[in-house]
């Protein structure tokens, strides 16, 4: 993709950033650490290393001198000293440079290792911006210069975003397949069989008077069902993989004493909350976060489902039941060494679209017969939060729920304008079809089949407008 867009903005403020100049930015968080990197991309690039850069050498005589740099080695990271205008030094550090067009962006790139102290980072970073033709980044502008520089396509700059911003290790595996360029190819696929589409429906049309052999409706019609299909497949699997990515609450409910607490800890592996024998210990609910396979699970402690004078033991019973119908799992804590059980139709009445385990704690101490609750066996499970017994059986039956989608394990996770220009591809070939069973010219039918192609180039940055651009790299970390 060259640097003029198919497609011009007319807004004013929404114009292009230029792309001859070079940028700098620091690209680790903000804050101290042991390291602090400044990245540098552009044709300056080299020009800003030899001036504020000294390479530290020992002589023989083991004495320290700087000596200035002529030329950096491409990809091969050297001790320097970064010294200012004046030639004061600033610290000292690792350089490597990156001559375009092999490097992140496409163009000559630098990326300059410090002790990450924010003040020496700022004063470099001004330094350089005293030199003419040098100027800071904006929020995502290396990755939209190698967006431009035809490095990545636009799916795969996004997935550069959503791998920095990831919550969980199942996201970040996402996002892993989306910066290989998977969708990539997918749509690379998608438009040759909607090119090969058109060149068959406008050849019919031109050489309608030639005696040539064309491929019948009926074989293209099947060509665009299968199309079609994937797409919704593609559709699906992203839905199931949101979902996934938005997390799993996962609310441990029942009588006061039952064990909820034992229970939260458990699955934690620490002791996250107080565990007592006197009933009502836990009056408002405590949550906390943890991975399970790599997905996000919140899971929250629950108070006491029970009546009560007590104005504070209330008020947590009714945040708990708050929390109850926003979670996606229930584990109903049933104290198996008593006789007194909570009504299963409360914790129905509770549940919403949630999936209900019911946990037959205390076990060790006696197993009561699950057929005292109206459930099926693979709901129900007998376990120990004081010996373990059953706890990895338990963990299992979460991860069943969590994976029932067999397409969970293999994600595909769409951006919202992907998913826009899927379904209007989709749109786009049945209207097609629609068309033909009308027997409508197959001009109509080709301009509809342009615009599905035109919806597979906006996914990928074929065609896109600066709006659609600045909109998504200003999301960006500057520095990225």
């Amino acid at each position: 993709m060259t640097r003029e867009f198919t497609k011009k903005n007319t807004d004013s403020s929404l114009s292009p950033l230029p792309a001859d100049d070079t940028i700098i930015a620091v690209s680790t968080p903000a804050g101290r650490g042991a390291i602090g990197v400044i990245r540098i991309s552009g044709p300056l690039t080299e020009t800003i290393l030899s001036k504020l850069c000294v390479q530290k050498s020992i002589s023989s005589h083991k004495s320290i001198s700087n000596k200035s740099i002529s030329k950096f080695p491409p990809r091969k990271s050297i001790l320097v000293t970064f010294i200012d205008k004046h030639g004061e030094f600033i610290d000292e550090g690792l350089a490597t440079f990156f001559p375009g067009p092999k490097s992140y962006t496409g163009e000559d790139v630098a990326e300059l290792s410090f002790h990450g102290n924010p003040i020496i980072l700022r004063t470099f970073t001004l330094e350089a911006i005293e030199i003419s033709g040098i100027r800071p980044a904006e929020p995502g502008e290396f990755t939209r210069r190698a967006f431009l520089n035809n490095k990545l396509d636009l799916t795969q700059a996004e997935a550069v975003s959503r791998i920095i911003d990831a919550k969980s290790e199942y996201e970040i595996n996402a996002g892993r397949k989306m910066l290989k360029g998977e969708l990539g190819r997918i749509l690379s696929r998608f438009r040759s069989a909607m090119i090969s589409l058109k060149a068959e429906t406008e050849a019919e049309v031109d050489f309608s008077t030639e005696d040539l052999t064309f491929e019948n409706r009926e074989e293209r019609i099947r060509k665009i069902n299968e199309i079609t299909g994937e797409i919704e497949t593609i559709l699906e699997k992203s839905a199931s993989a949101s979902r996934i990515v938005g997390g799993f609450r996962i609310a441990i409910v029942g009588l006061p004493n039952a064990g909820k607490s034992s229970l939260m800890n458990a699955m934690l592996g620490w002791d996250r909350a107080i565990v007592s024998p006197v009933a009502g210990t836990t009056r408002d609910y405590l949550s906390e976060d943890m991975e399970i396979d790599g997905v996000a699970v919140k899971f929250i402690d629950t108070a006491g489902l029970r009546s009560t004078s007590d104005e504070i033991e209330k008020e947590g019973v009714r945040r708990s039941r708050g929390e109850i119908q926003k979670s996606n799992i229930i584990l109903h804590v049933i104290d198996s060494a008593s006789e007194k059980f909570d009504s299963i139709d409360d914790i129905r009445e509770l549940m919403g679209d949630a999936r209900v385990i019911h946990v037959f704690n205390k076990s060790d101490l006696k197993e009561n017969e699950k057929n005292k609750f109206d459930t099926d066996p693979d709901e129900a499970i007998f376990i120990s939060c004081k010996t373990g017994k059953n706890m990895a059986e338990l963990k299992e039956k979460i991860r069943k729920i969590i994976f029932m989608d067999p397409s969970a394990k293999d994600p595909l996770l769409l951006e919202e304008r992907h998913r826009y220009h899927f379904n209007r591809i989709k749109s786009a070939l049945e209207n097609v079809i629609s068309l033909w069973n009308e027997n409508a010219p197959d001009e109509i039918a080709a301009v509809e089949i342009d615009t599905a192609l035109a919806h597979a180039g906006e996914i990928t940055g074929k065609i896109s407008t600066e709006e659609v651009l600045g909109r998504i790299f200003s999301m960006f970390c500057i520095g990225k």
